[in-house]
């Protein structure tokens, strides 16, 4: 039994070596790819975030109006 199994094994080490080595060099691939695109997503998230804060703190900034100013007419109708 066992010389058959070694009979076999090494008729098949050579495909079994490639087919291992293929699918290493295709995982690695597809783990690099995912790890770029991992940090550009986080690189953009940040990016976004930054100009959600700065809108943020433009807006308060503009908000800021004087006391007496408040009761000014600003061209909106309302009853």
């Amino acid at each position: 039994m066992s010389a058959l199994l070694g009979g076999l094994l090494s008729a098949l080490w050579p495909y079994l070596a490639a087919a291992g080595a293929a699918l290493v060099a295709v995982l690695t691939a597809y783990g690099k790819g995912r790890s770029d695109q991992k940090s550009k997503t986080e690189t953009k998230d940040l990016r976004d975030a930054n100009d959600i804060r700065k809108q943020g703190a433009d807006a308060r900034a503009g908000a800021a109006i004087a006391p007496e100013q408040l009761r000014d007419d600003d061209g909106w109708r309302r009853d």
